[in-house]
């Protein structure tokens, strides 16, 4: 199977950036073929011009690039930190100007349609928010409204898991991410 994993943090060492080592390492383990896409390295320009928004039919090279790579993929995962109550503005500027309209998804008459289906969807994410302040606030079902299915939803993608590594701060042990990193390997496990 082919995976397509995209994600978005800044720093080198950070947290997100464990948790894909710890998911791509068991996806090769596992005999699956893994492309990596990470934002920040790759300098991608998140920023979506007019005559994208447009829709003119010239697609920037680097947008047809990463949709070449997301045809070729039977999975796409998406990993990063919730910041502000969203995903970090790189991978929003990702989402806007490659999973477009008329490539990832279109209208067929009052309804969407995704232009991804039969693929497998994966989000990771992670805050320092504890999960009960998420739940009892809401945020976490917005989470999962907006990225689960007003976007991984639209695209027609099926979202098999939505890993949320929550409570992260100073007083994060190396237990606690040696749990989180077990999370992430049993994910390949139960849904690859």
């Amino acid at each position: 199977m082919n995976h397509l994993v995209v994600f978005a943090h800044p720093r080198p060492g950070s947290f997100v950036r464990q948790l894909v080592g710890a998911y791509v390492d068991e996806l090769e383990r596992c005999g699956h073929a893994v492309t990596v896409r990470d934002l920040y390295t790759m300098g991608f320009n998140p920023v979506l011009s007019e005559a994208e928004l447009a829709g003119t039919g010239t697609v920037p090279d680097d947008v047809r690039a990463e949709q070449e790579l997301i045809r070729a993929a039977h999975a796409i995962t998406f990993a990063f930190p919730i910041w502000w109550a969203s995903m970090p503005a790189i991978l929003k500027g990702y989402v806007d100007r490659v999973l477009t309209y008329g490539f990832a998804w279109r209208m067929r008459g009052e309804s969407p349609e995704g232009g991804l289906t039969g693929r497998k969807g994966v989000l990771i994410t992670s805050s320092g928010a504890p999960m009960e302040y998420l739940a009892a606030s809401g945020e976490m079902r917005a989470f999962t409204v907006t990225q689960d299915q007003a976007i991984m939803g639209l695209c027609g993608l099926t979202v098999v898991a939505h890993l949320h590594c929550a409570g992260l701060g100073p007083e994060t042990t190396s237990e606690d991410v040696d749990e989180h990193l077990a999370r992430v390997r049993r994910l390949v496990a139960d849904h690859f």
